[in-house]
């Protein structure tokens, strides 16, 4: 079976959720399979930004079609995807974008989340419009297989599309624990503190600076906390953070926050197992790739105890209320100040991340994609 991915959100320059499951997915993908043959396409005006495969069952084919162009002939079927890359039986999308397929060309996505249709309040109107040009039902309904990142994700796709549980195939993510691991050597540890400027103890928020990520109510939450502890924010800004630099400026520990702004994957690990938590107060998620980072770096997390995050990570994380400042400041405190419980959820996070297996992950995905022959 020829099998086309497309790897467009990669073309971005920059690693967040989605490029990390789509890069880590297709690599195992590719060096498991050995009957299928694989087409890798992306739509970029600059060099290839993905790095090299170097697989013999798979190519790379680049388009350089501006991208507004490319979207509007996708959506009003001007331009298939077959003539811009050659046939294919099947489509797998690792996150939803525009297209156009030919009728008989199978379809298979990963939907990591549904936010933009649970919370709408968190996007701004550029990320509205390009969620409803996407036509979220009619994708699902076009699809042959949907891999859904947890079974919270596949309660939202039933609860608000309607689609088919038989159509749904739950395949959590997975970690790479070679790269996050908590005995980093002492001297990269170092390098990485100076390179950030990053203050001798901390608790961590790590992703994207945008509304539903809930950093206000961190912020909030760290002005109420007893410890003596600096406050690290990491992450690029996304949309909606005005109000959220502003929260920052009128905090009372404002000399005790440090963002640092967006940080390579290399670098994460360091940064992760310097901290002293991290605190993950997000509203809404379908899965949570930083708490699980976390736990194989042997650092304790506070996550909000909504949406997917309970189902994940169940006792390995202390679990809080989002919308309450008091409760995640108490949690934040009862993290920093009892050794025996940070060390016992350490313990138990440890044990939680090895269900999260890149390659088994690539095993359910290809006999996910091979069953639709």
């Amino acid at each position: 079976m020829n099998i086309a991915i497309d790897l467009r959100s990669l073309s971005r320059g920059y690693i967040s959720g989605v490029e990390n499951y789509t890069l880590n997915l297709l690599d195992h993908l590719l060096a498991m399979d050995k009957k299928n043959h694989y087409i890798l396409f992306y739509n970029a005006w600059h060099e290839n930004v993905m790095g090299d495969f170097h697989y013999i069952n798979s190519k790379v084919k680049k388009t350089s079609i501006p991208n507004k162009i490319l979207n509007l002939g996708l959506k009003f079927k001007l331009l298939s995807l077959e003539k811009l890359i050659g046939p294919f039986d099947c489509l797998f999308m690792p996150n939803l974008n525009q297209f156009n397929i030919s009728p008989n060309a199978k379809l298979a996505l990963t939907v990591h989340d549904l936010s933009p249709i649970v919370t709408p309040e968190f996007y701004d109107l550029k990320r509205k419009l390009w969620h409803k040009f996407l036509n979220y039902k009619g994708a699902f309904a076009r699809a042959n297989i949907i891999f859904a990142v947890s079974e919270y994700t596949k309660t939202d796709l039933v609860r608000l599309f309607q689609v088919e549980e038989k159509k749904i195939k739950v395949v959590y993510p997975g970690i790479d624990q070679k790269h996050f691991k908590s005995d980093i050597n002492p001297i990269k540890l170092r390098e990485i503190r100076n390179v950030y400027g990053l203050p001798g103890n901390y608790i961590l928020f790590l992703n994207t600076i945008e509304p539903r990520k809930n950093l206000v109510n961190l912020i909030k939450a760290f002005d109420l906390i007893s410890n003596d502890i600096n406050l690290v924010i990491a992450g690029k800004p996304g949309w909606k953070y005005k109000s959220i630099f502003k929260q920052v400026q009128k905090s009372r520990k404002f000399s005790k926050i440090k963002y640092i702004g967006y940080i390579e994957e290399a670098d994460k690990p360091a940064i992760i197992a310097m901290s002293k938590a991290l605190v993950y107060p997000s509203f809404y998620e379908g899965f949570g790739f930083q708490p699980l980072e976390a736990a194989a770096c042997g650092v304790p997390a506070i996550v909000s105890q909504v949406s997917a995050l309970p189902e994940i990570l169940g006792d390995s994380a202390l679990l809080v209320n989002p919308h309450d400042v008091n409760r995640l400041a108490a949690g934040i405190d009862a993290i920093l100040s009892n050794e025996a419980l940070s060390k016992k959820l350490v313990e138990k996070a440890k044990e939680k991340v090895k269900q999260f297996n890149w390659q088994n992950t690539a095993e359910k995905i290809l006999a996910g994609l091979n069953n639709l022959t």
